[in-house]
């Protein structure tokens, strides 16, 4: 059924990147709320498309049921607000849940597995066209962006946080009763540089974020346009922000 950022950035900027690996085909983003019954099964497909070889997903918790006797626990004003430029750029206006926006384009309701697929397909398949890669160090997250041809003069590179399962019980509203699990929950986005069509690096201090043992992050490259946000032409996935605490034993 359709229903209807943090702490201080440095940055180094370096020419020229190598060994690239094969650019994800798409980058989903789930709109979804506890408040929603529609909105479980998405919840659990955008898990199943996230272990695509070629896909990267996160979840954004909205508000936009908070009204109907439940204030989803892990919605933000900042997916809220997302979603809702998507709608105004898009020119449709079409907000609902679950809502899956394909590389950042391209809106199909998220519990659709037939429609996710062939928006997923229809992504060119040589991948996104601006290669992005990962790593961290000594608590240091290094950003490598490589050249690609984006149809743009530049775009907006997106640091995002996200927590890869959270659980939650629903004491309200029409899920009422049920335990919800969520895939890669967006707890943190924030815009850290721009792209203008040279390869560059930035470093990244992650001082400021709470070590999560399952936190993970992202990099996305998205066009902006004078209506909003508009297409996502690259996406990396660093699915282990920071590394295991030892515990050692005296015994």
């Amino acid at each position: 059924m359709k229903r209807p950022l943090i702490g201080a950035v440095a940055l180094l900027f370096l020419a020229g990147s190598t060994g690239f690996a094969q650019e994800p085909r798409a980058f989903l983003e789930l709109f979804t709320s506890q408040g929603c019954a529609a909105c479980p099964a998405a919840d659990k497909l955008v898990g199943e498309f996230a272990e695509e070889d070629d896909v990267l997903a996160v979840t954004m918790p909205v508000k936009l049921w908070d009204f109907l006797g439940w204030r989803d626990t892990l919605a933000t004003d900042g997916a809220t607000k997302r979603q809702m430029a998507y709608s105004v750029a898009r020119g449709d206006m079409d907000v609902f849940t679950p809502q899956l926006v394909v590389n950042g384009k391209t809106s199909v309701i998220g519990s659709d597995r037939d429609a996710v697929a062939a928006a997923i397909d229809a992504a060119p398949a040589a991948g996104l066209p601006l290669p992005i890669d990962l790593s961290v160090a000594g608590g240091v997250l290094s950003v490598d962006v490589g050249e690609g041809k984006i149809g743009a003069a530049e775009a907006t590179l997106w640091f995002i946080v996200v927590e890869r399962e959270v659980s939650v019980p629903v004491g309200g509203g029409e899920n009422r009763g049920r335990e919800l699990t969520y895939h890669n929950v967006v707890r943190q986005m924030r815009p850290i540089g721009m792209y203008k069509g040279k390869a560059m690096s930035l470093d990244l201090p992650l001082s400021d974020l709470e070590k999560a043992p399952n936190a993970a992050c992202f990099v996305i490259a998205q066009v902006e346009t004078f209506k909003g946000p508009g297409r996502v032409v690259g996406a990396a996935e660093l699915k282990k922000l920071f590394p295991a605490r030892v515990v050692q034993s005296n015994g």
